[in-house]
Parts: C-alpha cells; structure tokens; sequence
C-alpha cells in the first residue's frame, strides 16, 4: 500500500467535512479546558488536542489508500479487532467496575472503541460478495454470528451501549444493500422477541438503568443521580447560558462522567438553548455530508461504507444526546469528536479519513 495522493483526486476532498470535524474538536477542547481552573484544565484539553493530532496522521494515511483496499482486507482487521476484544480479559485494566482498557506504555486503548471500524469494513465486505447477493435469510444467518460474537465479548465488559451500537449500523447496511422490506420487518420482530431474554442476560446495574429511564425519580441519589444532574445542568443554562464562570453544575462535579458521556450537558449549561443548536447543526452538517457522500457514490462498496460510517456517527450522536438529555436509558456511548477520550477521538478521524476517501474516489 502506498501512501502518495494523486493530486486530481485532492480536487475532490470534502473540505466542509474536514473543517466541521475540526471545529468540533476545538469546541471539545475549549469545554474541557474550562471545567478545570488553572493547568488541570489546560492539562485535559492539550491530551485531547494531542490525540486529535494522532488522529489527523491516521486520518491523512486512512485517505492515501483506496478504500477498496480497506475493504479487501477486512477479515484480518475483524479477527485482530476480536483478538483485542478477548485480549481485554486477559490483560485489561479495570476501570469504575469496567474491565474495557489495555495499557500501552503511558496510553490506555480501548478496544471496542477501535473494533467499530473493522465491524463496519466486515459487513461491507460481506454484503458485497457476490454469495450475499441478493439477501436472503442464509445470508443473514451467516451474518449473525459476525454480529453476536463481539457483542456478546463487549457487552461482558461490561459496555452494553458498544454493544448495542452495533446492531443499528447492522440494520442501516443491509437497507443500503437492497434487503426487501418484508425480510427488514422480520428482523425487526426477531429482536423484539429476543429481548425477554435479553433482559436476563443483562446486569442488575444495566436493568436499573432501563428502570430509571422509565421511572426518573425512583432512584434521585444512586442510579437516577447522573441523568437529574445531567437535566438540571440543561435546564440552567436556559436560552444563551450561564458562561464558564456560572456554570456551578459542571465546575463544581455535580455532574458525574463530565469528561467524557454527559460532555454535552456541560455545552449546554455554558452556552444555553442557542449553543446546543450551534452544535447540534455541527454535527447536522457531519452527517448530512455523510449521506450525500454515500448516495453519489456510484461504486456499491463506496457506498456502503460512507453508509456504514455515516450511520456509527449518528447512531453515537442520538444515543448519547438522547441518554444526556433523558430520552433514552443511560449507556456508556461518547459523543463523537467532544467527549475526552484518545480511542473515541482516534476512530472518530479514522471514520471520516474514510468518508473523505470514498468522497476522492467516487467519480473514477
């Protein structure tokens, strides 16, 4: 594989995306930055700029290479990605009851982070072999098993939110590879029927959080506590925001998982009403970039993985506003380019170094 960039094919990257996507970072890093006075904030902020750096070199190797080659390849990307989702029991760390993190040197990777990729490049590459044309129940028999192995591996971490991640992007696949409707609503009643079992697979802390997302106040000092937290810091930043010096909820730890899943609460109470829908129009602009990447791709594998990739997106995105702002139960799912992270950050620019590939690509 080589690295040089046929300069006509640079006429065709998506400079809006790109920009978006740093701009979004800036913005993760300028909230970061605040929740700390003094250098523990400045601290936290040139990590997450550092890793944004990482990411950038990953993004500019990921968009050198066709992303057919990716494609090709993608048994072996799946397989290392498996290797480093059971690594996890053998040599992970153990963080707040999770066990979801392997150390490297003074570095924490997180596996299930990185695996998102290479699950989106597996089904790509499976629905695009010509055994799995046109699809039909084997071929989803085939498939369940490169869906249920890593999630069953994920969700024993625990990390139930990765694990149910996979699953929307499976669906979102397979309506852009030509499954009929019929075969669509099948699934669909397939899941429904599984999730009595589902329930008890699930731990105790999993099945209170679903419980507190239908009764909000029936635990305000243990399981509810994160998400009332999480909407009084909403709610007080009203319509333009209580600015960094006001926001007690975030600068004074009321709020738990600052960092990381409930960084958009602490957007929303420095910035209010208006702010959230700056961001939200960001991120707005991300994934309809995605989409419309997609659908001009005249080649099915292009347009498979703009597809897929766009879909890990919005799938985080809605999950974890969703989760934030009590419309969904509480899953550990990071917003996209905003939350603290380095694995987060890392797969995030890798995704769009894809989308911007398929984008250079599209009309040779």
């Amino acid at each position: 594989m080589t690295l040089k960039i046929d300069r006509r094919l640079l006429q065709n990257v998506d400079w809006g995306l790109l920009v978006t996507a740093t701009v979004l970072v800036a913005v993760s890093a300028t909230t970061l930055m605040t929740l700390h006075p003094g250098r523990a904030g400045s601290a936290v902020a040139l990590r997450q700029l550092a890793w944004f750096g990482i990411g950038l070199l990953a993004l500019v190797v990921v968009i050198s290479i066709d992303y057919r080659r990716f494609v090709q390849v993608a048994p072996l990307f799946y397989v290392l990605g498996l290797a480093g989702l059971v690594a996890i029991f053998v040599v992970g760390k153990t963080v707040s009851g999770a066990r979801r993190w392997i150390g490297v040197g003074a570095f924490s990777v997180q596996p299930s982070e990185i695996f998102k990729i290479a699950f989106v490049l597996m089904l790509v590459w499976l629905l695009c072999s010509r055994w799995a044309q046109p699809i039909t129940v084997s071929t989803l028999l085939w498939i369940l098993p490169v869906v249920l192995v890593p999630a069953g591996l994920i969700v024993k971490q625990p990390d139930l939110g990765t694990a149910v991640l996979l699953f929307p992007v499976l669906i979102l696949l397979l309506f852009g590879a030509g499954i009929s409707v019929r075969l669509l609503a099948w699934i669909a009643g397939m899941g429904a029927a599984a999730m009595p079992v589902g329930w008890l697979l699930i731990k105790d802390y999993q099945r209170e959080r679903v419980l507190v997302y239908l009764d909000p106040l029936r635990d305000p000092l243990g399981s509810a506590y994160n998400v009332i937290q999480a909407k009084i810091a909403i709610g007080s930043g009203q319509l333009l925001g209580k600015g960094v010096s006001g926001a007690t909820q975030s600068r004074l730890a009321f709020l738990p998982e600052r960092h990381t899943d409930f960084i958009f609460a602490v957007f929303a109470e420095m910035w209010g009403f208006v702010g959230c829908l700056v961001l939200l129009a960001g991120y707005a602009i991300l994934l309809l970039r995605g989409f419309d990447i997609a659908a001009s791709s005249r080649d099915p594998v292009g347009r498979l993985v703009a597809l897929g990739v766009t879909g890990l997106f919005a799938t985080q995105i809605l999950v974890n506003v969703g989760m934030v702002t009590g419309l969904l139960p509480v899953v550990g799912i990071p917003l996209p380019l905003m939350s603290y992270g380095g694995s987060s950050m890392l797969v995030s620019l890798v995704a769009l170094g894809l989308l911007v590939s398929v984008r250079m690509r599209q009309f040779q």
